[in-house]
């Protein structure tokens, strides 16, 4: 009994595809980061918020990030 339930499962993974080896292995995605000067600002702005401890503190890092990603030269 234990055999033909175990066997009905093994086909079942079979016909499904389960524990095979991929024929096909696709690339991984990567998200699309920005360019190296807006990702620092990014982070220093990220950074800055988790550390403000007031409402004021927080829009002193939003004008930072904002004064930081201006002098970042334009994306071509």
């Amino acid at each position: 009994m234990r055999l033909a339930i175990l066997v009905g499962l093994m086909s079942v993974g079979l016909l499904a595809g389960c524990g095979g080896v991929e024929s096909d292995v696709e690339e991984p995605v990567q998200a699309m980061r920005p360019p190296p000067c807006e990702y620092a600002c990014e982070i220093a702005r990220n950074y800055c918020l988790r550390n403000a401890p007031t409402p004021e503190a927080v829009e002193a890092c939003r004008a930072d990030y904002l004064l930081c990603a201006s002098d970042c030269p334009a994306p071509l």
